[in-house]
């Protein structure tokens, strides 16, 4: 009797969590999904009383289709940093590792203080060397800095999973004769899929929400990112369009949701198993 109420508990407990979790995705849809004046009634409805669909083609179509300008460049800007941060956990995680290094121990933990510094406090300093570098306004410069604050976590999450491998597998495929980088690529890689699946989803979400960084580094409409295009789209001087900035938000949900479904049994496992030793 006791197990079967903490179980309708935990259902109950966990039932009321997802409420309140999917409250705000609901609202966001069923204020996309309403006309302009119906968004502005008081007291607000909880649906639609007509669909609509004018939200969703005004904010593809104004200004020539800009919006989807601003997605083709997140979605750029995302992939390249993804594959990016993981070229350099993935080489570095396993130096740490599996490789002597002089000062290993040292550089392991100004890697973990690294995790520690708020990128808020570096803006300054980073825009003062990126003006200096002339990478200003420029894809390059949100790649590299995405990059910078994304990798210390990829590397200590990689350096997890590859200790969890045992260095007999590693020492037998020496006996067989595979030099260092065909073990790393045909022995050590298939295992830390799952590690590899975490770090790209890390990073694309990591990546695709930001805000800051983007505001500061890219102004040109040639290489703005969805964030900042849709805020400047949505809200101006007048107030803000609720319906045209719900309606982008639900667009620009989409990439990340469906890479997550795709990747979510990888994610899990891998956070499981790399992130705790």
């Amino acid at each position: 009797m006791g197990k079967e109420k903490t179980h309708i508990g935990r259902i109950v407990t966990n039932s009321i969590l997802a409420i309140i979790m999917l409250l705000p995705i609901y609202w966001t849809l069923i204020t996309s999904l309403k006309g302009k004046q119906e968004i502005y009634e008081q007291p607000p409805s909880f649906f639609p009383k007509a669909v609509s669909l004018d939200n969703f083609k005004e904010i593809l179509l104004r200004n020539d289709g800009v919006f989807l300008t601003y997605l083709k460049n997140s979605i750029l800007t995302t992939i390249i940093t993804m594959i990016f941060v993981a070229a350099i956990s993935l080489m570095a995680g396993y130096a740490f590792s599996k490789m002597k290094i002089k000062g290993k121990k040292f550089l392991m933990m100004l890697i973990i203080a690294a995790l520690m510094i708020p990128f808020q406090t570096l803006m300054i300093p980073l825009y003062s060397i990126m003006s200096g570098l002339h990478l200003t306004n420029t894809r390059l410069a949100m790649i590299l800095i995405y990059a910078t604050f994304q990798t210390p976590f990829a590397v200590y999450m990689m350096k997890n999973a590859f200790d969890m491998i045992p260095n007999e597998l590693r020492e037998a495929a020496k006996i067989d004769g595979a030099g260092e980088g065909k073990i790393f690529w045909r022995v050590m890689l298939p295992i830390t899929w799952s590690s590899i699946a975490t770090i790209f989803i890390y990073s694309a979400y990591t990546t695709w929400n930001d805000y800051l960084i983007a505001v500061v580094f890219a102004n040109n409409d040639a290489i703005k990112t969805f964030n900042v295009g849709l805020t400047n789209m949505a809200i101006g001087q007048y107030g803000t369009e609720w319906g045209l900035l719900t309606a982008g938000s639900l667009i620009g949900l989409l990439p990340i949701m469906i890479l997550f479904v795709f990747m979510q049994k990888y994610f899990i496992k891998g956070m499981l198993g790399g992130a705790v030793k």
